[in-house]
């Protein structure tokens, strides 16, 4: 007891120990309560880590043509519109409408009015220049005539032997010939009409070869040069062969691309012009991988790719689709195999670390 109130004197005369005590007792105990914090968000961060899981099948390349695809429509070698090129009235009509025609074969007829008959007064006028030129030379020669009656001779000789040229030219045109083989598509006269000079008479198309017209971009055009083979599925479903026979130096200024043509031999004018055709020009071979349009994706900057997984990290390979069928694409870009997800590629990030899951897994 003694002891007891020896021992609560000595503390209160000393109240600096008390305080000294409570001070140790309060650090430890905020260091303690530190601690705890600084551990607990630790666990709790690895506790909520997950890693998603994704379904992965392993595709492998195989060795396809690369190919072209285009799009265009046929249009005839060539066309033109017959014209006249003298005034008068239709006299005859003789090529059908649709009908084929050779070069040089009549079209039809204008009436010649009064041509034939100058022809004859300009024929028979010019056996009388011919005299009075050969009695003038003769006169001159003689000393009886200077060399301006001479010219002048001359000077009519001439005019009269321009006057039939001109005659028989007309009359020429009287008569409106196809410029070379076709179909006479269009005709624009018939029997009876009056033309003027350059009136429309007919329109005829050349259909042999038939030609497809395709435009093409910068990137594609490197790797076309003529006489490449090509295949042309028309809109009836027919298909049909054809080769590179232009590419144009110039792009279109307003489209950026380059036309080309592609012709097909149509000997027996079955193939008709203004069909919407497809076009596939081959190439050389590439590994390819095919796989259905639904697995590809988008990065950030819009690029179409594939996402796939190496080394449990998600990678987008960007691609390029060489050819499409109706059940995928063939894709270049992705090496001769890759594990490509199939399922959750919407849900992971080109460098997430994921769970690969193959078909095989249950």
């Amino acid at each position: 007891m003694r002891h007891s109130k020896y021992g609560r004197r000595w503390l209160s005369e000393r109240p600096y120990i008390i305080a000294m005590a409570i001070t140790i007792i309060l650090v430890l105990w905020m260091a303690s309560g530190v601690m705890q914090a600084q551990e607990a968000p630790q666990k709790n961060e690895k506790d909520h880590i997950v890693i998603p899981k994704v379904k992965v099948e392993r595709l492998y390349a195989e060795n396809i043509s690369d190919v072209v695809e285009l799009y265009g429509r046929t249009e005839p070698d060539r066309i033109t519109t017959l014209k006249a090129e003298i005034s008068g009235k239709v006299a005859q009509v003789i090529a059908k409408r649709g009908s084929r025609v050779v070069k040089g074969e009549v079209i039809a007829r204008l009436e010649m009015n009064d041509l034939e008959s100058k022809l004859v007064r300009s024929k028979a006028l010019l056996a009388q220049r011919e005299i009075e030129f050969q009695g003038a030379k003769k006169l001159n020669a003689d000393g009886y005539q200077g060399k301006v009656q001479v010219s002048s001779a001359a000077a009519n000789l001439a005019a009269i032997k321009a006057e039939i040229k001109g005659l028989e030219i007309a009359i020429g045109y009287t008569v409106i010939r196809a410029p070379f083989d076709g179909v006479l598509n269009t005709r624009y006269v018939e029997q009876g009409d009056y033309v003027q000079s350059g009136d429309d008479v007919a329109m005829i198309a050349d259909l042999d070869p038939l030609v497809v017209r395709a435009f093409v971009t910068e990137n594609q055009i490197e790797e076309l040069s003529i006489g490449q083979q090509a295949e042309i599925r028309l809109l009836n479903k027919s298909q049909v062969q054809g080769q590179l026979r232009y590419i144009a130096s110039v792009a279109d200024d307003k489209t950026n691309t380059f036309k080309i043509e592609v012709n097909i031999e149509n000997n027996n004018y079955q193939l008709l012009a203004g069909l919407s055709s497809e076009v596939n020009i081959v190439l050389n071979e590439v590994p390819a991988i095919k796989m259905s349009p639904a697995l590809l994706a988008l990065d950030e900057l819009g690029n179409i790719g594939v996402k796939t997984v190496s080394n449990d990290k998600v990678i987008f390979t960007p691609i390029n689709v060489v050819k499409s069928e109706n059940d995928g694409l063939w894709l270049t870009g992705l090496g001769q195999q890759a594990d490509v997800i199939t399922l959750g590629q919407g849900f992971v990030r080109a460098g997430d670390t994921v769970e690969s899951v193959t078909n095989t897994e249950k």
